[in-house]
């Protein structure tokens, strides 16, 4: 019940379509129970014809409403022949079914807008979420599950709940209507009928809650198999060329199966809702049958009488399969949603501070303080105590072994990740207190995977701005060397280049992602090993293209390669997280330390 009304809280922006819709079930239900009491005259006329001849309706004083009820039906056939009291009753039964089905259709009519705009809402809530998320989250998950929870469980969502949201509203109001007429007609029987009932709820209920364990264990098998699936794509030529296909197949299969199993056992319960509550209905008529014939034979209801709330109970039994399916459904859709709200209820610690100072310029200098750095699920430091000051227009590069920090003491200046211990300030202003966006306007970066989009290279340059500055854009591509394979403006606007890049050199990717830094123009420049995986011609053009870069910019270049490092104002050498080595190129080297280990070894 929780779910629901959460659900019923975020259709709240559509509550006039949702009072429409309930409004028309109303109507609905109302003219599917009105049906019913013409089943009286109906069968008092075949049981009786010559009723209407002798037919004086009297409403005494005082009456309740079943002798009303009566009293309105009597009128209806009074004084008319049996053939024209009839065609009364069956025009009157017509009516009532043709309004009942215009108010059901106006009820789906009416749900519809509300329905898809929750998944709609939904979708865009948790692509907003996700983008507003740090990126150490995305660290610690596989891109197959998230994607899982993006497409398959949304979808889920869609088919299990929101299509039957209109039956667990629909469906409750017919009941109870038939279930008040039944009450007016023979309290007796009703109260038979609902001692029986309960049953029938307890028995549903029972498969129901194990079917949405068991819906929740499935969509993780689902987001297990996406993940397979992405990291098999992913790396198919070294899964090819390592003769590992049959290894890849068979975890991929062993998963499939497990889903399939799970998923077989979740549409056995399923299936077994509307069979289980109609076999049940059919045992409660049963008893009820042979009970109101009882009273019959004992004259305390009327045959027609009998007939009609024989009607009214199997008017209760459609409903109640449909109520009974679609709360199946909504269990199954509960895990889903469940899941969507793991992601929704993550929260980012990396956010703006209510008075966040706004800076448009770097002016002097960026100083690391005592800044410590660990992952939430670690106990062991990545960082200890390092300290660095960049002044502008200065160029200092980062090298150490893999594992030693230099990445991380980077991606803390953008804010992907905040100091544990310390703090980094830009012009002395602790970047904690700075906006975000402003700091990050700050910082161009060009990293060793260069991350490209299935577009245009134009796009990928300007980041799909709709209205690109010319001028930036020709120095840009002038710049990168990007020229040598795009010719001009119109070629970069026309050209595609693949799902990341797969049209493209390495050589030519890297220097797109140049491109894009040289395009931002930021004062600030972070280069992550941006020459590490070209071969020796392509590392030429780009580290020509990063020469023309840096000119003017604040860098800080993280390198593998020490070649590429020996025009810069000073190098750290780190490890295990601790600066150990600070200098020039040549001071270094002359130290005879850790730096000119790494050149030793290089030029072995």
């Amino acid at each position: 019940m929780k779910r629901f009304w959460y659900i019923v809280k975020r259709l709240f922006p559509y509550k006039y379509w949702l009072i429409a819709s309930i409004f028309s079930n109303i109507l609905m239900s109302v003219f599917t129970i009105a049906s019913i009491p013409l089943f009286i005259p109906f069968f008092d006329l075949l049981f009786n014809p010559d009723k209407t001849k002798n037919l004086k309706p009297v409403l005494n004083p005082g009456a309740d409403l079943k002798e009303y009820l009566n009293y309105q039906l009597s009128r209806l056939i009074e004084g008319r022949t049996p053939e024209e009291a009839l065609l009364y009753v069956i025009i009157a039964f017509f009516l009532s079914f043709l309004l009942k089905n215009i108010f059901r259709y106006l009820g789906t009519f009416f749900i519809t807008p509300p329905r898809n705009g929750f998944i709609r809402d939904m979708r865009s809530e948790l692509y907003h979420h996700l983008m507003g998320l740090p990126v150490l989250y995305f660290k610690d998950k596989k891109k197959g599950d998230l994607l899982s929870r993006m497409s398959m469980d949304m979808q889920e969502i869609e088919t299990s709940i929101m299509n039957g949201i209109d039956a667990l509203i629909k469906a409750p109001l017919i009941i109870i209507g038939a279930i008040a007429f039944m009450v007016i007609i023979s309290p007796k029987l009703t109260l038979f009928v609902l001692i029986l009932l309960p049953v029938t709820v307890f028995l549903i209920g029972g498969v129901s809650r194990k079917m949405k364990q068991q819906s929740s264990e499935a969509q993780g098998y689902l987001g297990r198999l996406l993940s397979i699936l992405e990291e098999t794509l992913g790396s198919i030529k070294i899964i090819k060329s390592f003769n590992a296909t049959d290894l890849a197949i068979r975890k991929f299969d062993s998963v499939n199966n497990k889903y399939r199993d799970i998923l077989t056992r979740i549409m056995w319960r399923k299936y077994l809702g509307s069979p289980l509550a109609e076999v049940l209905g059919v045992v409660v008529i049963s008893v009820l049958m042979y009970y109101s014939a009882i009273l019959v034979f004992k004259g305390e209801i009327l045959a027609a009488t009998f007939f009609a709330f024989i009607y009214a109970f199997f008017s209760i039994i459609e409903p109640a399969k449909s109520f009974s399916s679609a709360y199946y459904s909504f269990q199954k859709g509960s895990a889903a949603l469940e899941r969507v709200e793991e992601i929704l209820n993550v929260k980012n610690n990396i956010k703006n501070k209510a008075d966040a100072i706004k800076i448009k310029e770097f002016k002097s200098s960026i100083l690391y303080e005592n800044v410590s750095f660990k992952y939430p699920d670690s106990n062991e430091y990545v960082l200890k105590n390092v300290n660095l000051k960049l002044k502008k227009g200065e160029k200092i590069a980062l090298i150490g072994a893999s594992g030693a920090g230099k990445t991380t003491l980077a991606d803390l200046l953008s804010r992907f990740y905040d100091v544990c211990d310390g703090q980094i300030s830009i012009d002395g202003i602790n970047i904690m207190d700075l906006d975000i966006h402003c700091l990050r306007d700050l910082i161009g970066i060009v990293s060793q995977d260069p991350l490209l989009f299935n577009d245009s290279v134009l796009n990928n340059i300007t980041f799909s701005e709709s209205e690109y500055d010319v001028e930036r854009l020709k120095i840009a591509i002038k710049t990168s060397l990007v020229d040598e394979f795009v010719e001009d403006i119109e070629k970069a606007k026309t050209m595609m280049i693949g799902d990341q890049g797969t049209k493209l050199s390495g050589g030519q990717k890297q220097r797109i992602a140049i491109a894009r830094a040289v395009y931002k123009n930021a004062p600030i420049l972070i280069l992550d090993e941006a020459t590490s995986s070209l071969d020796s011609k392509s590392e030429k053009s780009v580290q020509k293209a990063l020469n023309k870069l840096m000119k003017q910019k604040t860098s800080l270049i993280i390198a593998h390669r020490l070649s590429t490092v020996q025009s810069v104002d000073k190098v750290i050498v780190m490890e295990n997280g601790e600066i150990i080595e600070e200098g020039t190129p040549e001071e270094l080297y002359n130290l005879k330390g850790q730096y000119y280990k790494f050149i030793q070894m290089q030029q072995i």
